[in-house]
């Protein structure tokens, strides 16, 4: 298939993931950061297991304390478990970290999981009430967990148990903004990211999503390559390319541009979709540079260099949209506005003065949204200095548009006004 077949079949999905309602996730309630360790890749699995007998009971052993290698948020085990028997972990988190717990087994199973995750906080509280094989989410509070493996199966298992933490702290009421996207457009991403850098990415169609700079988290879908200095030199070179391939068609947000000598990241918006890039390096193992040195300046060759390229892509989740006609009778002030993830821009409309003023230009509404709220800037037509109006949502046909700064000179916008949905 061609790329560009490839970035049209993308668009026309993601416009209709715009229009439908966001998927609800199982219950989440966890988050964690710091530099990732590389981990095997994995394949997905299913996620939920088939109800176990409440008479069932588990041989179990404790394994201890999970501890994290230094400057690493990924850690993982293998294993085997016998039938009816389990093996338990301990972990220590923060509030607000992004845990996310990840079960494997061989042999594999398609129908019916091997063994489950039995996970549990400090106070008893199940976190997974059913038998699952992935479970994620943002921690409210810091505590210790219990992480228990059950063998499900009638013969002797192996398991390999992946733990992810980052470093970076969430509100937890900010840890389900984000959700699953199409899987037939994480399988388009990949493909043309993997055209474009010549590199397959393995997929996993249900990963932690975490957007470190709106300060948000949920799940989304990844993509993930590896290479040596030799296969990709200039992590920049890398973004860059993938920029131009996997986001055709996309728009890229500045505030998520940033890189270095080890790395280097971008963000990209689809209606309401974020794509996250990153491109980084670091030494393989066995190789130590100077610990009182930047890790730039251990003078390495290619082939000590293992370089992680990763794509996430999630669906920012709303309950609503500005998308629309809005309109106020009393006043005769009405807004035209589109929602492109959280851009809103459109225009605006006042008649006045019996008729004896319009305000009206096009394209004279812009801004952000956070959360229930949108904070745009706004030019009427009388005047070149820009005011400032904040866009609130009351429910899925109303919202309340009020002034907050106004701008210097004539202009006929109200200074409050209550608009609803035509």
């Amino acid at each position: 298939m061609k790329q560009p077949v490839v970035m049209l079949l993308i668009l026309a999905l993601l416009s209709g993931c715009s229009q439908s309602t966001p998927t609800t996730l199982p219950p989440t309630q966890v988050v964690l950061s710091s530099p990732t360790e590389q981990v095997p890749t994995i394949s997905p699995e299913p996620t939920a297991a088939p109800q176990i007998a409440e008479s069932l009971t588990w041989q179990t052993t404790d394994a201890g304390a999970i501890q994290f290698q230094p400057n690493t948020t990924a850690w993982y085990t293998p294993g085997d478990l016998a039938p009816n028997t389990a093996i338990r972990f301990a972990l220590s988190a923060l509030q607000g970290q992004q845990l996310t717990v990840r079960l494997t087994t061989e042999p594999s199973s398609e129908d019916v999981p091997l063994a489950a995750l039995y996970i549990t906080d400090s106070t008893g509280q199940v976190l997974t009430p059913n038998p699952v094989t992935y479970w994620s989410g943002i921690l409210q509070s810091t505590q210790e967990f219990s992480i228990e493996i059950r063998s499900l199966a009638q013969q002797q298992i192996n398991y390999t148990l992946f733990i992810e933490i980052p470093a970076a702290l969430i509100d937890p009421a900010l840890g389900e903004k984000y959700d699953l996207i199409s899987l037939d457009i994480c399988q388009m991403i990949r493909e043309a990211a993997a055209q474009a850098i010549g590199v397959d990415f393995a997929l996993e169609d249900r990963a932690p999503f975490l957007d470190v700079v709106a300060g948000e988290a949920g799940q989304g879908c990844r993509l993930t390559a590896f290479g040596d200095g030799n296969t990709f030199a200039d992590p920049q070179a890398v973004v860059k390319a993938l920029i131009g391939s996997a986001g055709l068609g996309w728009t890229e947000q500045l505030a998520y541009q940033a890189g270095g000598p080890t790395g280097s990241s971008a963000g990209l918006t689809r209606d309401m979709a974020l794509m996250l890039i990153t491109a980084n390096w670091s030494p393989v193992m066995g190789v130590e540079c100077p610990s009182d040195q930047p890790i730039a300046s251990c003078d390495l060759a290619p082939d000590q260099k293992v370089c992680t390229i990763r794509i996430n892509i999630a669906q920012y989740r709303t309950d609503f949209s500005l998308d629309g006609h809005w309109e106020n009778a009393d006043t005769g002030f009405s807004l035209d506005l589109y929602q492109d993830w959280k851009t809103i821009y459109g225009t605006h409309a006042v008649v006045a003065q019996g008729g004896n003023k319009i305000d009206s230009l096009e394209l004279s509404i812009n801004g952000n949204l956070q959360g229930q709220v949108a904070t745009v800037q706004f030019q009427s037509s009388f005047t070149d200095q820009l005011g400032t109006a904040q866009i609130t949502c009351v429910d899925v046909n109303t919202i309340l548009w009020k002034i907050i700064d106004a701008p210097a000179g004539e202009f006929y916008l109200p200074a409050e006004a209550v608009l609803t949905r035509n």
